[in-house]
């Protein structure tokens, strides 16, 4: 066949299959992936010395692989700083000129595409060590700083905020070498920073935390040889549930009628109204023991009724426990709250007599979570619902409502296991509140006048107990020995903050006018008395649930300020649960 004619045949056959509508059967090919990449973060800050992971993103191609550069050089250098495989950035220990670099990631696939990140490093500042937990009294610490990217080492040092050679000494002070000294008082707050701030670039730094305490609270979740000193873990030795079990806290030492008793929390001593009268009380309690019981020192005597009360509002979540003979340290005795030796509180009895909760007081507790911490009463008269679990680590739960309870303003001041702690004076050791309940920000206490009237002998209610204790005296770990030039003042600074008694007064009547009106709201969960704004005056202190939406409160109740603070709903202060792999010293545990 004539060549030319093949080329025609050719050219035919073509054109048929490239028009499907006249007979053909071809397919269109499919249109291309263009091949995209990310660079993740696209900005960064990076101290000399220091290093910044960049992730890339490959999308339009199966071959993920990539290249790194800074400024153009693949993998970077050691003047502009490195970069790896993975890429993570490595900066140089000197700043480059200019201190701004550009990271860059290629496709491998497709070299074309690539995307681009800004580095800016700076000046770098290590503090070491970077984390200590000193005793109170004069303890010292040297912290050393390193600097990186630049020739000027020399660094400003603060504590708290508090350049060396300032008269307030709350925090402890520091010199310009960096030697820290503790204060002789537990600061509130007890964890803070020391900070190096280099005088080359003085918008860089780096910090170093410290935790001042006056022990520790090891001593109050080990086991006690007996007789035991109070403000210890303990708690019913039957309060394990399901397979987990809970504890708290042996708060002090009561006597009624020539009988002595451990002062705690119904659900710390009488498993939130579950117990029988003569359940064994065990220190320390089973969440530091393994889940197992510990020592027997008292059996259960006396609780005070949580659930099934007129209108759901609860007296007071408290208990008693006969001591067994030889078990408790009969002066009362409460870990730390005594005078300071060697760094360490000792052991003391409070005051046998009791007081008042005021706005601004400083109080003190014992407790087996958090040891012993320091701090000031924010509010009073506090209408406030609390939620328990049914049983140990159950999921169900109930509310209670309480009157007239005292919060305290802090992070610091408790955690959960701390129920059952006694709440003191700080100044003078008197017996204030028993703590029961809170949230990560506040702390809720019984008034003790309302706990022991609870407590009255159920065969001659004219009879209360009252605390073994002895003379007032401060608690030394929270009012230090401070003169009244160094700094007694700056400690205890909430305490100015106190209203006047009739502005206390005018703020109490107007909260219960409207306590009911804003409780209505579920969101409402605590309406108590506080400190207002400007000095000398009271506000009405509203809780509200910041899990849930509450309605516009007015900014003034009949004349008062209100202020609201959004807090977790408030619970039981027991510490659990803790797994038991359903075993107790040898013996299979039945869920109750």
């Amino acid at each position: 066949m004539p060549r030319r004619l093949l080329i025609l045949i050719a050219v035919v056959v073509s054109s048929l299959v490239s028009f499907p509508g006249c007979g053909g059967s071809g397919s269109v090919p499919p249109p291309r992936v263009s091949v995209r990449i990310l660079i993740s973060p696209t900005q960064a800050t990076v101290q000399a010395g220091n290093t910044q992971f960049f992730l890339a993103t490959v999308t339009g191609t199966a071959n993920k692989a990539v290249t790194w550069q800074v400024n153009g050089i693949t993998g970077g250098n050691a003047t502009l700083g490195t970069i790896d495989a993975s890429g993570l950035y490595t900066a140089p220990n000197t700043i480059p000129n200019p201190p701004t670099v550009a990271v860059t990631v290629m496709s491998q696939a497709d070299p074309t595409k690539t995307a681009s990140a800004s580095v800016t490093v700076t000046v770098g500042i290590s503090v070491s060590p970077s984390f200590v937990s000193l005793n109170v009294g004069g303890v010292q610490q040297q912290f050393n700083a390193v600097v990186t990217g630049s020739a000027n080492a020399a660094v400003s040092w603060t504590v708290n905020g508090l350049a060396p050679g300032d008269p307030n000494t709350t925090f402890g002070t520091i010199t310009a070498s960096g030697l820290y000294t503790s204060p002789d008082a537990i600061p509130s707050p007890p964890n803070f920073n020391v900070t190096a701030t280099s005088l080359a670039d003085p918008t860089r730094s780096g910090s170093a935390s410290v935790t001042i305490s006056a022990g520790g609270f090891a001593v109050n979740q080990a086991a006690q040889s007996a007789p035991i000193k109070l403000g210890t873990s303990g708690g019913n030795a039957n309060d394990h549930s399901g397979g987990f079990c809970c504890s708290g806290t042996l708060g002090a030492l009561v006597t009624r009628g020539g009988t002595d008793f451990i002062l705690s929390n119904n659900h710390v001593l009488a498993r939130t109204d579950l117990a029988s009268l003569g359940e064994p009380i065990n220190q320390p309690g089973l969440i530091d023991n393994s889940c197992a019981p510990g020592a027997l020192v008292a059996n259960l005597t006396q609780k005070v009724k949580l659930k099934n009360n007129p209108n759901n509002i609860a007296p007071a979540d408290a208990a008693l426990a006969q001591v067994i003979a030889g078990e408790v340290d009969l002066s009362g005795a409460i870990l730390q709250l005594g005078s300071i030796s060697g760094g360490l509180a000792q052991p003391a009895p409070p005051a046998n007599t009791t007081v008042a909760a005021a706005i601004g007081m400083p109080v003190a507790k014992s407790g087996r979570t958090s040891g012993l911490t320091c701090d000031t009463i924010a509010a009073t008269n506090l209408t406030v619902q609390v939620r328990y679990k049914n049983t140990c680590g159950s999921t169900s739960s109930f509310l209670v409502t309480y009157d007239n309870q005292v919060e305290i303003d802090s992070t610091t001041f408790s955690a959960p296991g701390d129920s059952g702690s006694l709440i003191v004076n700080a100044q003078t050791a008197e017996p204030v509140a028993l703590l029961f309940a809170g949230d990560s920000t506040s702390t809720i206490g019984n008034p003790i006048q309302a706990v022991l009237a609870a407590l009255a002998d159920p065969q001659d209610h004219t009879s209360l107990p009252t605390f073994v204790g002895g003379a007032t005296h401060s608690v030394s770990a929270c009012t230090g020995t401070f003169t009244q030039a160094s700094g007694v003042a700056q400690n205890l600074v909430k305490a100015a903050s106190r209203p006047t008694d009739a502005e206390i007064d005018r703020a109490v009547n107007a909260k219960k006018n409207h306590r009911a009106a804003l409780m209505a709201d579920p969101a409402i969960i605590g309406v108590g008395v506080g400190a207002g704004d400007r000095p000398g005056e009271a506000a009405i202190i509203v809780f509200a649930d910041q899990t849930k939406s509450h309605r516009l409160i007015p900014k003034t109740l009949d004349g008062v300020e209100t202020k609201v603070k959004n807090v977790e709903p408030f619970h039981a202060f027991d510490v659990g649960p803790c797994r038991t792999n359903n075993r107790v010293r040898g013996r299979t545990i039945s869920p109750r």
